[in-house]
């Protein structure tokens, strides 16, 4: 279930370049890098970009028009400096410019471009290893509730709409502003995964992905996850961190080579 990821599941054949705008969230549990490591084992140069180039935008339009505005930015650096990746730490947004970047990174994951959250760097390059190995689009959450059943609910407040079967927009959760995602996944066969931020353990687990939800105090997609006992002590003894990304389709043992 947790083991360490070969250089053959990390190395890239090609050199790629992601970007952190602004630096990883205060709050997240293990979430900087060693860049020359990520270099050297994953063939992955991570570039740092000022916040600003974002926030300088100014204040926007607190509907889709704002958030938009934001997603055309990042687009932009992502242009500029020659990206394949990008996290981006979205709460510096609330406070600055008065939307989320939740569309902005919905966006750009659903055109390909793996988009995490929060500045998290661990997260970003466990997407960038799903793309690679299985080419699915990736849903960042958190485990909101475990269940002594094996049952997880993750919650986020952005995804690819690809991910979806339908969705609507709402307001970003802990603030209340802003454009956010409530999207309904496709229940069915997933794959839980995470790869810590020293590139020494990873999580690769089929799920099934039992029902959806909806509740006003909680991010604003909900989805339910059944898995094993193993898994439910995982998260409440020994987890990578916060953050955990979520694909479709049954996986693990791509990651396990």
């Amino acid at each position: 279930m947790v083991f360490k990821p070969s250089d053959k599941v990390l190395w890239s054949q090609e050199k790629l370049r992601l970007g952190v705008v602004g630096k990883p969230s205060d709050w997240l549990i293990a979430s900087n890098v060693n860049y020359a490591d990520v270099l050297q084992r994953m063939h992955i140069e991570i570039v740092d970009i000022p916040i600003e180039e974002v926030t300088r935008l100014g204040v926007v339009d607190p509907g889709m028009k704002g958030a938009e505005a934001i997603y055309t930015r990042l687009k932009e650096i992502v242009a500029q400096y020659d990206l394949q990746g990008v996290t981006l730490r979205c709460f510096d947004l609330l406070t600055t410019i008065k939307n989320t970047g939740c569309i902005a990174l919905s966006k750009l994951n659903d055109e390909g471009i793996p988009a995490s959250c929060e500045g998290d760097i661990p997260t970003l390059l466990t997407m960038m290893v799903a793309k690679k190995l299985t080419g699915e689009l990736c849903f960042q959450a958190n485990p909101a509730r475990i269940e002594a059943n094996g049952e997880i609910l993750l919650a986020h407040c952005t995804l690819p709409l690809g991910m979806t079967e339908k969705h609507e927009y709402t307001t970003h959760f802990e603030s209340g502003i802003g454009v956010a995602i409530h999207g309904d996944l496709p229940t069915g066969d997933y794959t839980l995964i995470k790869m810590s931020g020293d590139m020494e353990r990873m999580l690769a687990v089929d799920v099934t992905l039992e029902r959806c939800q909806f509740e006003p105090n909680l991010c604003r997609t909900q989805v339910w996850i059944k898995t094993t006992e193993e898994v439910v002590q995982y998260f409440l003894n020994d987890p990578i961190a916060n953050h955990h990304v979520l694909i479709r389709g049954h996986h693990a043992i791509k990651f396990k080579v």
